[in-house]
Parts: structure tokens; sequence; C-alpha cells
């Protein structure tokens, strides 16, 4: 609970049976919210399609479309979360973050959300705008409630990029090939310590080292359900949801519009940028960002901004400025070098630049009165 967990190994060594298996294990508590992907195409998590509030397996357009709509949409739950986490009393939430007491008060709307996708590589390529989320969502989402169990059967810097692996806390490796896929999916130098799941055989299927549940490493035998015991799992923990009226999404017949737009965060800065401007500060870029697109950036900072347009090769420049009389110098971006980057996308080497539009203004405050308080009554979930 509350942790990010990877899985690797060879194809054919059980990270799928796996990777089920612990999902299984959240469909029978009926308040986890599932996100379950099968990028391969296969059939292994079709059992858990009826618990699953998003679901989808497959890897054409469509299913990676819907799965970044998924994601992109986790993220602004995320930033929901923490505005309610921030909201709520020190004694009902002294830490700043979701407990299991929090998560059983179904109206802060802090129920565990559980991701899982398999073969995450197929997502992760060619798509740095899906693995900054998802890494972002990696670092600080299991605080907020939102989890991910993620697996591959290609350990390589492509399918686990660093600023991802380094975040789980559990994680999984059963058999692989050699030392980089060992310490990628275990940790750095986890080989050298002598923890190898390169001496497993082809024939220990569900054998793996497992990293995170206690103080070392240690091998571990998973259970194995084949696919009917599996089916037999989920019609209960269907049982469970309808029973408990929380069966929703998908598994209830509700799936979200197809998400149609190829907008990246490229396109968005493109539009948000403000007319006349040639360099801009990142805290600026990201001010704008979230007045446009509250859902998407409605937390981020700066250096978020920044850390996001890195992967497609944007890079900071320093812009001096004076503001009130003091001269300031600080990080941003050139006008040019976005443009370069979005002409690089079209055909003919011409982006069509937006036009800016800002956001309406916000409503006036309400006047305080007796008769409308100015803080609102304690919402009744958490007395």
């Amino acid at each position: 609970m509350f942790a990010l967990m990877i899985i690797g190994a060879l194809p054919r060594m059980g990270k799928t049976f796996l990777l089920r298996l612990l999902a299984l294990a959240a469909a029978l508590d009926p308040s986890a919210e599932l996100h379950v992907y099968d990028l391969r195409g296969g059939a292994d998590l079709l059992p858990l399609e009826p618990v699953a509030h998003r679901f989808r397996t497959g890897d054409d357009t469509d299913d990676l479309a819907y799965l970044k709509a998924d994601i992109r949409a986790l993220k602004a739950e995320m930033a929901r979360r923490y505005k309610t986490i921030r909201s709520l009393p020190r004694d009902v939430c002294p830490e700043g973050k979701v407990t299991r007491e929090l998560a059983d008060k179904r109206s802060l709307g802090l129920w565990p959300i559980v991701v899982v996708i398999d073969e995450v590589q197929v997502a992760f390529d060619n798509d740095p705008e899906l693995v900054e989320i998802v890494t972002d969502l990696g670092k600080r989402g299991p605080a907020a409630g939102i989890m991910f169990l993620l697996a591959t059967q290609r350990v390589d810097a492509k399918s686990l990029p660093t600023g991802f692996s380094s975040n789980p806390v559990l994680r999984f490796c059963l058999k692989v090939t050699g030392q980089t896929e060992n310490d990628m999916v275990l940790g750095t130098s986890m080989y050298k310590v002598g923890i190898r799941a390169t001496m497993f055989a082809r024939t220990d299927r569900g054998v793996g080292y497992l990293a995170g549940e206690g103080d070392e490493p240690v091998i571990v035998r998973t259970a194995y359900l084949d696919a009917p015991a599996a089916e037999a799992v989920a019609a209960r923990a269907r049982a469970a949801r309808l029973a408990a009226g929380l069966l929703t999404g998908h598994a209830a017949g509700i799936d979200p519009d197809p998400d149609t737009s190829s907008a990246s965060i490229l396109d968005h800065l493109a539009a948000v940028w403000p007319v006349g401007e040639e360099k801009v500060w990142w805290d600026d870029l990201a001010e704008r960002l979230a007045a446009s697109y509250p859902g998407l950036y409605g937390a981020w900072s700066g250096e978020q901004v920044t850390a996001a347009v890195r992967p497609h090769g944007l890079r900071s420049i320093q812009i001096k400025r004076t503001v009130d009389g003091r001269q300031l110098n600080r990080r941003g971006l050139a006008r040019t070098a976005l443009a370069a980057v979005l002409d690089d996308r079209t055909s003919d080497g011409d982006y069509a630049w937006p036009t800016y539009t800002p956001p309406p203004a916000a409503p006036p405050a309400h006047d305080a009165s007796p008769s409308s308080p100015a803080t609102p009554d304690p919402d009744p979930g958490y007395q």
C-alpha cells in the first residue's frame, strides 16, 4: 500500500502472472480503483476487466491515447488530492499524506488508486511527456493514495528512464540476463553485492528477488493462479463492489470519450507564450500554463516545466530583467528554441503559432456576512 513497484524479467518467467496476482489483491479491496493496461495485447489481464475503472488491452493508437488521457487525468487528480489534504485539520491529517483511515472516508475522495501497466516500455517509447507525468506521479502519487505497478520484459534505460527507475520502493526481479538489467530493476550496485537475478534458471518461473519489503532483498516464490482461479477471485471482488455500491468506470459500462488531442506541452507553451516576448522566465511560463490548463499544470512550478521539456531538447538560458528598479537574473526559455523544436515536428518546417487568449478573470470574492460566512463549514465527512 502507498508504494510504487516495478517488475522486470525475461519473457516467460512469470512477470505478468505476478502483476495479475498483485492487481487481484488490490481488487479485493472494494474501495480501490483499478486502472489496468496490458500493452502487450494478451489475455492474461482480461480477468480484471469486470472490476477495472479503466481498462485497455492492446497497443494501437486508440489504446495509447486512452492511456495517455487517463494518466493526464490522474495528474489533475493528484493535484486535487493534495489540495484536499492541505485543507484538512492538523489533528485529522497530521503528516500531510493519505492514510488508510482517510482513504475510507468516501466524502474526501482519497480512496486508493492502483495503476497496473504491463509492458510499460510500449507507453514510454517516443513519448517524453508521458514519461515525465508518470515519473512525477511515481514521486508524489503514493502519498496521495495513487500507486503504480509497472512491468517490463525489456529492461533498459528507455523502458525504465533514470528519473523514474530511481523512485520505486518495491522492486521484483525475476530472471534477467546481465548486471545492467539486474541493477536497473533492483537498484544500483545490487549485482556487485551479490543480489543477482541472473542466477535463476529458465525453470525458476515465478521466482525472483524482492527488494524494499524488508531490510535486505529476499528470494520469493510467488503464488501461482491460473486464469480460471483469477476469474473466480475477480468475480468475488466484483460482487463485493456491487454490494458496496463501488463499481465504477469501465466495469460499470462507463468510459470517457476518446481523447483525440495530440497536443503536448510544447503546443501548450506556444499557446500561452506572451506576444512580443522573445525570452520568458520559467516561473512565468508555469503561471501561464496553470491559468490556461489548470487540470494539467495547476500545481506546476517553473522547475517542473523545465524538466518536462528537457526530453524534447530544450535547455534553459539566463534572462536578465529589471523589476521595480532591481536587476534580476533567472532561468527561462527562448522563443527561437521552442520554435525550432516545433518546426521540426511539421512537414513544412513552419509551425503556426496560436494566438494567446488569457483565461477569464476570477469572479470577485463573496463578501463575508453572517448569512454568507467567509469560511465554509467543514466537510462532515471528516468530523
